[in-house]
Formats: C-alpha cells, sequence, structure tokens
C-alpha cells in the first residue's frame, strides 16, 4: 500500500515538474521570437484543421471529411511541437 501511494505521488510530481518545465520556455520563447506568416501551400492545402499524435488519427480525420463533404483533399503534414506531431491540412 505504501509503495501504490509513493509511486502516485513520484507521478504526479513528474507530470507536474514536466508539465511546468515545458511551459515556461514557450511562453519566454514566444514572447521574445518574432512573429511568423503561414505561407499558402501551392497545392492550395491552406486550411489547417488540427493537430494529431499519430499518424493514423490524422488520416482518419481526414478521410471522414472528405466522406462528409467538408472537403475535397486532405493532407497530413509531420510537425515539430511535442506531442502534436502530425497536422491536418485541408483544401476549404
Amino acid at each position: 500500500m505504501r509503495v501504490r501511494i509513493a509511486l502516485s505521488a513520484f507521478a504526479a510530481v513528474t507530470v507536474a515538474g514536466l508539465g511546468l518545465a515545458a511551459a515556461v520556455p514557450a511562453v519566454a520563447a514566444s514572447a521574445s521570437a518574432p512573429q511568423v506568416t503561414a505561407v499558402q501551400a501551392a497545392d492550395g492545402l491552406n486550411v489547417h484543421r488540427e493537430k494529431f499524435m499519430t499518424l493514423n488519427g490524422c488520416q482518419t480525420a481526414g478521410q471522414q471529411g472528405i466522406d462528409r463533404g467538408h472537403w475535397d483533399r486532405y493532407q497530413c503534414a509531420e510537425g515539430n511541437a511535442w506531442p502534436w506531431v502530425w497536422n491536418l491540412w485541408t483544401n476549404r
């Protein structure tokens, strides 16, 4: 019982520490970094929809959008922000 409580407390402290450590540099970087404007893709996929953790999740959402008539084409592009690594781009 003590081991379970100790592990739970350790996990909570670790997650909280990682969350705070990741948030502080992001805030500091956004305050000092210059603004970057988005450039439209040459193939017309210029609407950013959502970010996904898996390629499969991005592809599923893209195909469902086509099936429902929300857009005609989509692309899942790899991103650089952890943990969201796949960006869904559509034509409308």
